[in-house]
């Protein structure tokens, strides 16, 4: 069937007059109803989610800005406090008070001049002076009764330095030397116990002074008591023994903090390494020591997300090898932060409570692996899956110009029917529409600078233009290749057993061309050979294919015993891998012109799957396999019987470009729909393939000749 132009014709028209439009804001996952609702639930039963879909299609953008909208519980600040310098556990506050107590943490750091001032007091002193009296006191009491012990035996008593020594003739008796050393020994143990009450002094003045500073702070922040109470503790002690106190071991590590009535808190994390998601104690090394504290305690993405969402790239998990770690961690409910494999033991964090939802963002590739874990299913319960493309609606045409408009975009009616349009050619199907809308935007932002800033239908146009100019060089020096006959092809005249098949080029930029197929047939009983499969060039879907091609043979021709043929087949000037069945028409067409003897058409390439009954089947890529044999007639000169003959199945899927579609109109290039093998040889050979003389009785006529051969082949055999 010979397609129309009215049957191609596939764009939207309209007037663009230049004005721009406005347009209504584009409902969250509009076109993707399906995902927005396994969203909701998953939102609604605090589910953790993962989405699935291509590349592109703005899944973290969308996910993130419908967060944004979702109103919960203000979560609480969460913090890391002291309870020593060996030990840091996680404090919860009522939202907003963090701040309120890091102010008072810090006035009561402070104190440690107040309390050296303290201890200057004239209160103060006097009591000190008085523990010291008492001391002095005893002591001379000892020392003037060894004084007369020494007397009376002719010794007399000195002070050597801070030495007692006795001096006279003669040795020192045992009893007073006893005696010395019992009031020497005393001394000592007195002058500890003075330090010891000096300490206690100062200690209990240094309670009795921060008691009165802490208690309004207990009332104040009863959830923060065992820190405070550890903090008012180190205080006494520095007041007690007068040990440098470090303010930065003491002060609170403040995690996530958030304001009464703000949003919940979204965190989108692209880079899954343990550190970045699970936090980490860093260190100093000074001289070859190394130190920690609380305050060297970094929050990750699990921290910051507290009460809120984790938004994750799934392939970041995989490649960063962290997915084991975060499964344990959500198992657990709980993290704690990576500390450096060579650093010694030093601080003991008390693991931190996890309070959110994941969304893990990714391909379906991304998630293989990761869907194959048993855990994964536990954890991840509800698949949140985007479809590639969406209904080509003027509903959605209409969103799309919302949220191109809140991008900042300005456009007028023109431009976003021509993007619409485009989107549409991008899906390859008339009633869908491309719903990759990270591409529709990039097309946007060069249409937006070649328009001035204004998104009309010329300055897209002008886009599309500029970037198949950007990517044609590969093309243009392929045509060049063409016209200079190093390129094999032929788009006139008539040869048996060719015919221009059309392939695409897997290489970016990816272009359509047609490829020479040639087939060869011979008396044997090798069947059918794929030259490029015994070369190790084909695929396994291009071996499918060409079994497949041998499944209708074998049903077709089955009347005349085992095929007693041997047919080659063969891409002429193909050196690279080939895969996929878009061939297996276009080989079939060329086996059975190389059976019959009759000639193809060189001026119609063909494309197009086959299965083992003759049916031709839908193939991708429909649109640059067209337009590449066009750029090849265009190039070696359009003869007005030119074209392609392609499966029915793809007229849904035909979007061509103007130059084409209006080439069709002029009726100087052609588009043929087949649903068979037979209708597309027709078309080839101008022949009937049934009835008197018909193609049929051509093939089956070359069969029963190259069977005779056969036979008297094997007669020859068994006679030598």
């Amino acid at each position: 069937m010979r397609l129309s132009y009215e049957a191609l014709e596939w764009r939207t028209f309209t007037d663009d007059s230049g004005d721009i439009v406005s347009f209504p804001p584009a409902p969250p996952f509009f076109g993707q109803e399906r995902a927005r609702a396994a969203l909701e639930l998953a939102l609604r039963g605090g589910f953790h989610a993962y989405l699935v879909g291509p590349s592109s299609l703005g899944k973290h953008e969308t996910l993130l800005a419908y967060l944004s909208t979702q109103t919960v519980e203000t979560p609480p600040d969460l913090l890391y406090v002291p309870l020593s310098e060996r030990k840091v556990a996680v404090l919860t506050l009522p939202s907003g008070q963090e701040t309120h107590l890091a102010d008072a943490v810090e006035n009561l750091l402070l104190e440690v001049s107040r309390l050296d001032e303290l201890f200057r007091q004239g209160s103060f002193l006097r009591e000190k002076t008085q523990l010291e009296a008492r001391f002095k006191e005893a002591r001379e009491k000892q020392l003037a009764s060894l004084q007369q012990e020494a007397q009376a035996a002719g010794f007399a008593l000195s002070l050597n330095g801070e030495r007692l020594e006795f001096t006279g003739p003669g040795p020192v008796p045992a009893e007073l030397s006893a005696r010395l050393e019992e009031v020497t020994l005393g001394s000592l143990a007195a002058a500890a116990e003075l330090e010891v009450s000096l300490r206690r002094l100062r200690r209990d003045w240094a309670l009795h002074y921060l008691n009165n500073r802490f208690e309004p702070l207990f009332q104040r922040f009863p959830q923060a008591r065992g820190y405070l109470e550890a903090l008012r503790g180190r205080l006494a002690r520095y007041a007690e023994t007068g040990e440098p106190l470090d303010p930065a071991q003491w002060r609170p590590n403040l995690l996530t903090s958030s304001s009464s009535g703000s949003p919940p808190p979204i965190v989108f994390e692209p880079y899954a390494t343990a550190p970045r998601l699970f936090g980490r104690l860093d260190y100093t090394v000074d001289k070859g020591v190394w130190s920690t504290n609380v305050s060297l305690i970094r929050p990750g993405a699990v921290h910051r997300a507290q009460g809120g969402y984790l938004i994750l790239d799934a392939l970041s998990l995989k490649r960063e090898g962290t997915w084991e770690a975060f499964k344990r961690a959500l198992r657990n409910g709980q993290v704690e932060p990576v500390t450096e494999p060579q650093a010694p033991a030093s601080l003991e964090v008390e693991p931190f409570p996890i309070q959110m939802q994941v969304m893990l963002v990714g391909t379906q590739e991304a998630f293989e692996s990761l869907e194959e874990d048993p855990a994964f299913s536990e954890l991840f319960r509800i698949r949140v899956e985007f479809a590639p493309t969406l209904p080509a609606t003027p509903e959605n045409m209409m969103a799309l110009g919302g949220w191109l408009q809140a991008q900042g975009f300005q456009l007028t009616q023109g431009g976003l029917i021509r993007l619409y349009d485009e989107a549409r050619r991008s899906a390859e199907q008339r009633d869908r529409m491309d719903a990759r809308l990270i591409e529709i935007r990039a097309l946007a932002e060069e249409a937006a600078v070649l328009g001035g800033g204004i998104l009309s239908a010329e300055a897209v146009e002008q886009a599309v233009l500029a970037r198949e100019q950007r990517s044609f060089l590969s093309e243009e020096e392929f045509l060049r290749a063409v016209k200079e006959g190093v390129w094999s092809l032929r788009t006139t005249g008539r040869v048996v057993g060719e015919v221009n098949s059309l392939v695409v080029v897997e290489a970016a930029p990816y272009w359509g061309r047609p490829a020479r197929l040639t087939a060869r047939a011979a008396p044997g009983r090798d069947h059918v050979i794929s030259i490029d499969r015994e070369a190790g060039l084909g695929g396994q879907i291009f071996h499918k294919a060409v079994l497949t091609l041998a499944g209708y043979l074998r049903s077709r021709y089955i009347e005349s015993g085992p095929l007693p043929a041997t047919i080659s087949l063969a891409f002429e000037q193909s050196y690279v891998s080939i895969d996929g069945d878009s061939a297996g028409l276009a080989e079939l067409v060329a086996v059975l012109s190389a059976l019959g003897n009759f000639p193809l058409r060189q001026d119609l390439a063909v494309t197009g799957a086959v299965d083992q009954t003759g049916k031709v089947l839908a193939v991708g890529a429909i649109n640059a396999k067209v337009e590449g044999f066009f750029q090849v007639c265009k190039a070696l000169g359009l003869s007005g019987s030119q074209g392609v003959i392609l499966p029915r199945a793809n007229i849904p899927n035909l979007t061509l470009r103007a130059e084409v579609l209006e080439a069709v109109r002029a009726n100087q290039f052609h588009i043929y729909a087949v649903e068979t093998v037979e209708q597309a040889l027709e078309l080839l050979t101008g022949a009937r393939m049934e009835g008197f003389r018909s193609l049929q009785d051509l093939i089956k006529a070359r069969l029963e000749e190259f069977a005779k051969l056969e036979a008297g082949h094997d007669e020859e055999e068994k006679e030598s």
